[in-house]
């Protein structure tokens, strides 16, 4: 063998030699020295941890009712790799999923195995895209919120978001027992991203969330929101309130803003619907903050036959403040000035009564502090102190002005006064449960008395008489007897920062029966104007009227004299719910409205319009 041959021999064995030297060198540290890393970054490879979303609670009404639940929404994802046609992928599924095919085609396009094409999509979109059979899109199980009432309590109840988190209402309070808890499970997946084994290795197994049942009775939360609807519509007002509460304990029975929202799409609605107006605004009281005023003078003593002059409706005080009463009133008792609420005549009381011994008592009926119910964003209203009231605002605060307020604390003082002067705390959840069973119960909070009873029935038999002979004629409701102030505040307007000629809160509080005080309930109309004028007794009375009138039928509450309250036919079902693939908000105002119509008059038919005698 020629010498080079041995010498290019001898090179390749020792490359060779080499080669083998490197292997067994890689060897070892794949097999020894990196061996345990190597096997996690495999199983992490392999292995995929998945989170299981538990399914929410529901929100029920008092009754048990559905009003939040959560159904099945699948959510669209892909594997980009296994998609062959990216741009004809998008094409297909732009039309079902409103999505830009230059956007699909984007996601569709990318190097990554996971990709979410469309979160929570309905069954028929579902079912469109499985027919189109293209390889590497799958379905996620997940589930949406739905709230089968639409706008019904929308406020109340609130909305979530995308994650199923609550936002708002009782959704955000009660995130924490109604959200559960969430489950994992761990899959083996090949190096294409699909599945080894058809079963996933359970880690943690979800909890399902709890159930929320509220206070609310659906049907009379339907009788006030129809009825505030459709005043708002007549009068061309901004807005109309109602909360309606039991006075002996408290138990908010409907709450409502109307205009709402439908929480379905609530992104839909401009924000300002979202919130709950009885318990976030404040607004001046007016004419119904008289009630205050006379608990005062009536708690230190003062005799309600007294005579008051009431200046023949005009006063002119320091300050360039003037007050100015309806009617030319001359010399009327402390009662009457109540009755027809004279300005004048309530002004003076509060100067008998003082202004340290006002502010208490407006204290003592909970105004200037939020009446908690465990819900975001309340309001505790407007009552500053005595030591920051000006030279005027003893007779301002007196017939209730320089003073805000929510809904929910004026109806609250006169289920006190309907009490016999003693105030419930309101609530607004009756219980929380999971399978049946309570798991959590709200802290029962005492009742506490806010007057004597002297001077509760004193009260209370003014206010009667505001119904039968004052300023609230319009709210009385035959055969039962109601009670109630009226009230016409005028606003501020916002450019020149004086009280607006044009623009008023008109409202009326009070309760019924008057001998059995069954209902409380206060219904507030936001500017607006009826034939009448803007008044409290022309505007908010007879809306009051009607949802007393209606709720106490529902209720079977015979009028006075009967024992019994007679309905043909048997006692109603529960509205039948919209289905989550939707349904008309006109088939469900139908639906709802005809169980309320079977209520009131024993027929299962709905009357026309102007059959309604409203």
């Amino acid at each position: 063998m020629k010498k080079g041959h041995l010498r290019r021999l001898i090179a390749c064995g020792a490359l060779v030699g080499l080669g083998f030297g490197a292997l067994s060198v890689k060897l070892f540290l794949i097999q020894i020295r990196d061996r345990d890393f190597l096997v996690s970054y495999a199983e992490r490879q392999l292995r995929r941890t998945l989170v299981l979303r538990p399914k929410r609670g529901e929100i029920l009404d008092a009754q048990g009712r559905p009003l939040a639940v959560s159904v099945e929404a699948p959510s669209l994802y892909a594997n980009p790799q296994e998609i062959g046609n990216p741009r004809e992928a998008a094409r297909s599924l732009s039309p079902i999923l409103g999505v830009p095919g230059a956007e699909l085609e984007r996601k569709l396009s990318g190097d990554r195995r996971y990709v979410w094409l469309q979160r929570k999509i309905s069954p028929e979109e579902k079912r469109k895209i499985m027919d189109l059979e293209i390889d590497g899109l799958g379905f996620a199980a997940e589930s949406r919120r739905f709230y089968p009432k639409r706008e019904l309590a929308s406020s109340l109840l609130g909305f979530v978001g995308v994650d199923e988190k609550g936002l708002s209402g009782v959704e955000l309070a009660f995130e924490g027992q109604m959200g559960g808890r969430a489950g994992r499970v761990e899959i083996e997946r090949d190096a294409r991203g699909r599945s080894i084994h058809p079963e996933a290795r359970v880690l943690l197994s979800p909890r399902a969330g709890a159930d929320v049942r509220l206070t609310i009775d659906e049907v009379l939360q339907f009788i006030v929101e129809k009825e505030l609807a459709a005043q708002v519509a007549q009068v061309g007002a901004r807005r109309g309130i109602g909360v309606m509460v039991e006075p002996a304990s408290g138990r908010v029975l409907a709450m409502a803003s109307v205009p709402g929202f439908n929480p379905n799409a609530y992104e839909r609605f401009p924000a300002e619907r979202w919130r709950e107006a009885a318990l976030q605004e404040v607004y001046e009281p007016g004419s119904t903050f008289k009630l205050v005023t006379a608990a005062a003078y009536l708690e230190a003593g003062g005799d309600w036959r007294r005579m008051f002059f009431c200046e023949e409706g005009l006063l002119r005080l320091g300050g360039g403040y003037t007050l100015r009463d309806h009617k030319r009133f001359g010399w009327l008792s402390a009662e009457q000035v109540i009755v027809h609420s004279s300005n004048i005549g309530t002004y003076k009381l509060g100067m008998e009564v003082g202004s340290a011994r006002l502010y208490r008592m407006a204290r003592r009926f909970g105004f200037g502090e939020a009446m908690e119910l465990g819900l975001p964003g309340q309001s505790g209203g407007i009552l500053r102190p005595p030591a920051r009231w000006s030279g005027t605002s003893l007779a301002a605060i007196s017939i209730g002005q320089e003073v805000g307020v929510t809904p929910l604390q004026m109806v609250m003082a006169a289920a006190a006064i309907a009490n016999g002067g003693v105030m419930p705390a309101p609530r607004l959840v009756e219980d929380v449960e999971r399978e049946g069973q309570p798991v959590w119960l709200p802290a029962r909070q005492e009742a506490r008395r806010v007057v004597s009873p002297r001077t509760a029935a004193l009260l209370a038999h003014t206010m009667r008489k505001v119904v039968a002979e004052g300023s609230g004629v319009q709210a009385e409701v035959p055969g039962y007897g109601a009670a109630g102030k009226t009230g016409t505040a005028q606003k501020v307007d916002r450019e020149t920062k004086t009280y607006s000629r044009t623009k008023f809160v008109m409202s009326f509080v009070g309760f019924v029966p008057f001998k059995s005080p069954r209902l409380a309930l206060l219904v507030a109309i936001d500017e607006g104007r009826a034939k009448e004028g803007a008044w409290g007794g022309s505007v908010a009375a007879p809306v009051w009227r009607r949802i007393a009138w209606q709720s106490l039928r529902y209720l079977r509450v015979p009028p006075e004299g009967a024992r019994v309250l007679e309905v043909a036919g048997p006692a109603p079902s529960a509205p039948t719910p919209v289905s989550p693939k939707g349904s008309s908000l006109g088939e469900r105002a139908f639906r709802l409205a005809r169980t309320v119509h079977h209520v009131l008059h024993g027929s299962p038919s709905l009357p026309a319009p102007e059959e309604r005698g409203h």
